[in-house]
């Protein structure tokens, strides 16, 4: 009789925690990085040049002296309407500056109260001052969890 109670005690046990547990569906990769990818003459390159940026009036540098890329991941900030990047690219035989404006709204994006609250962005709108990009085009706008391609950056043809 005795053993009958303890294995009733121990189904009804194990089935409160079978029912009673919550299972933590975070998502693993919760990085949220801009893809930019570079193009010339309208084909994908890898940009041989030193590349460094940083953001605009800070000495906080966000990708540091890269070399032999063909596209970069950045971080947006959370609070800006507007992030400013500072492309520094170095050659064999010249040093240039380029910035880089993106206008962008950023929203929380919420999982389960058991995860953290990650911003997601969505680019409105790119410009640059066109010392060696000639253009940038928004490929897609949302800046989320996803590893896709969000900016091509083109560069001048005499530009590597």
């Amino acid at each position: 009789m005795k053993q009958g109670k303890g294995l009733i005690i121990a189904f009804f046990v194990t089935l409160a925690a079978l029912f009673g547990c919550d299972t933590i569906d975070c998502t693993l990769d919760n990085t949220v990085v801009m893809r930019c990818s570079f193009f010339k003459d309208g084909n994908a390159v890898q940009l041989h040049d030193l590349l460094t940026i940083t953001a605009n009036d800070t000495n906080i540098v966000l990708l540091n002296s890269q070399r032999d890329a063909s596209y970069i991941k950045l971080s947006l900030s959370y609070f800006n309407t507007e992030d400013t990047l500072v492309f520094h690219v170095t050659g064999d035989r010249y040093e240039l500056t380029d910035t880089l404006w993106i206008k962008k709204t950023s929203y929380n994006h919420f999982e389960s109260p058991d995860c953290p609250v990650n911003m997601f962005h969505h680019i409105t709108e790119v410009r640059s001052t066109h010392m060696y990009i000639d253009s940038v085009t928004i490929t897609q706008p949302d800046v989320n969890f996803a590893e896709h391609e969000n900016l091509q950056i083109h560069f001048y043809s005499s530009a590597d």
